[in-house]
């Protein structure tokens, strides 16, 4: 009861996870052999929906597709299903369900999404939530789960026992919440100086946890169940409940060559592939998995099939500050939006990248992508290393493994060059209206607003050219800023272009 009190009190942070779109989860799928279902045309379950902030953004941007979420806590499905009506979705069903009443009357789902939800129940709700996973999978159907992982998550675990203690006298979850920010507070710096050995992780811990979301540190830290557990141990649960390991998100997580020498002579006598993935988890001291799961009567590839790679089709979000150089070898640095980077070295590689994040949000195909990639090659450099489709195939892998390049089974067209007159399309007003701080991009993401954005987005109804949104625009920044006002809502606007919070985004369905 206190854990439900508790999510009603302090509703966890609601937004899309890009790591469970289900085009994602269809690529991955298929690179392990399972035959997965079109994301365009399939239907959809996920387990602690919370306000529906994950599902909602897959319903309106895939309406031939269905979706059902669960959750328990009553207020958080009733705020879902406000945003569900004021969107008109007619392919969305949020449940106030326990996970533990009986679901037979769901049907199949092609995938089914469990994320923040396994690892933070007790193992009576965990054993029940992959048997859900086991009982409504369609054949070829992918369950995403995650959860926290040992060996590392120990780590975490110290921070959490010492604010458990420190809270432990208070039952409100919101005066817990704060006792949790005082602790962090006082005693963050004194941690820094005199935890030993330990002091660097505390000290990291702390200044991650002082800027995270209040919800992930209530919920992560100071709910009553938060159990982490090896690799073995939820691979062999998942397999008593009749379920089969595919692969990790992480897809580097699983590959071998990605580890250092030293960790790849660690794992030289290891055959079977779940035992190496422990493995590697020992090596990492890995703190978390999203693991995905089918059914147990389905084939397995142990490695990624490359046949299918080819058919795949691929979408980044990258920046370069640097004038690439496609007639060398040398390394050169790729960003995302959260600042990740990513080097790559072959011309291939590096023209791949300029043309996906040119056509971004754009998804390209494996053929169409190498074609262009080789093309730019020969144009301004080598003809010959244009052609060299090997060491193209072998980057792109390492790229999409490492998150650089996203995989999806989808070619999709968008425009992205805002109209005259701009409109945002029907989800992204209706999450500004209801005051959202960030709104759902086309590729699932959590595009977070600041006040300007925010007020900008609101005006975009297809009544106002760039002059009067710039006007509308101006008693909002400083002085100082006010000459700028036209370039910087000109910026925006093709910020949202990009990110798909448009009307009229689609071009061309794949």
């Amino acid at each position: 009861m206190q854990t439900l009190t508790s999510y009603d009190a302090i509703p966890y942070e609601s937004v899309p996870i890009s790591e469970t779109h289900v085009e994602g989860l269809a690529a991955l799928g298929r690179l392990f052999g399972v035959p997965t279902a079109d994301p365009q045309r399939c239907r959809v379950l996920e387990l602690g929906c919370a306000e529906g902030g994950n599902l909602i953004p897959m319903a309106f941007y895939l309406p031939g597709s269905h979706f059902v979420g669960l959750d328990l806590s009553q207020g958080q499905i009733a705020a879902g299903q406000r945003l569900v009506a004021a969107l008109g979705l007619g392919n969305i069903a949020l449940l106030h369900r326990d996970v533990m009443q009986p679901t037979e009357e769901l049907g199949q789902f092609d995938y089914i999404i469990a994320h923040g939800l396994y690892s933070w129940v007790p193992a009576p709700v965990q054993a029940r939530i992959l048997q859900i996973c086991a009982q409504h999978l369609a054949p070829g159907g992918i369950a995403y789960v995650s959860w926290n992982a040992l060996p590392g998550w120990h780590t975490r675990a110290v921070m959490r026992d010492m604010l458990l203690a420190h809270t432990s006298a208070l039952t409100n979850p919101a005066e817990r919440l704060q006792a949790a920010y005082r602790f962090l507070a006082e005693f963050g710096p004194g941690l820094a100086e005199e935890a030993g050995d330990l002091a660097a992780i505390l000290a990291a811990e702390v200044a991650y946890l002082r800027q995270a979301p209040p919800s992930y540190l209530y919920h992560e830290y100071l709910v009553e169940t938060n159990t982490p557990l090896l690799f073995r141990d939820f691979a062999a649960q998942a397999a008593r409940l009749g379920l089969r390991y595919v692969a990790d998100v992480d897809l580097h997580t699983l590959l071998p060559h990605t580890l250092g020498r030293a960790g790849q002579a660690a794992l030289s006598g290891i055959e079977d592939r779940l035992a190496r993935i422990q493995a590697m988890d020992f090596l990492r001291a890995r703190r978390f998995h999203r693991s995905l799961l089918t059914l147990a009567a389905t084939p397995v590839r142990e490695a990624p099939d490359l046949d299918a790679f080819r058919r795949l089709a691929f979408h980044a979000d990258l920046t370069s500050e640097e004038e690439i150089d496609l007639g060398s070898i040398e390394r050169q640095t790729f960003t995302t939006p959260t600042g990740a980077c990513y080097a790559v070295a072959h011309p291939l590689s590096k023209a791949a990248l300029m043309w996906l994040a040119s056509a971004y949000p754009s998804s390209v195909g494996y053929a169409d992508l190498f074609a262009a990639a080789a093309n730019l090659v020969s144009e301004y450099a080598d003809a010959e290393m244009a052609q060299n489709e090997a060491a193209f195939e072998r980057e792109l892998l390492d790229l999409v493994a490492w998150g650089a390049v996203k995989p999806v089974v989808t070619v999709q067209t968008y425009a992205v060059a805002p109209d005259e007159r701009p409109r945002a399309h029907a989800l992204a007003r209706a999450q500004t209206e209801l005051g959202a701080d960030c709104v759902a991009s086309i590729r699932h993401t959590a595009v977070h607003l600041d006040a300007p954005a925010a007020r900008l987005l609101g005006l975009l109804d297809g009544r106002h050219d760039l002059a009067a949104l710039t006007q509308a625009m101006q008693p909002l920044l400083p002085q100082e800023y006010a000459q700028a006002a036209r370039e910087g809502c000109e910026r925006m606007l093709w910020t949202f272009a990009r990110q798909g919070l448009l009307a009229g985004t689609v071009e061309s369905p794949g």
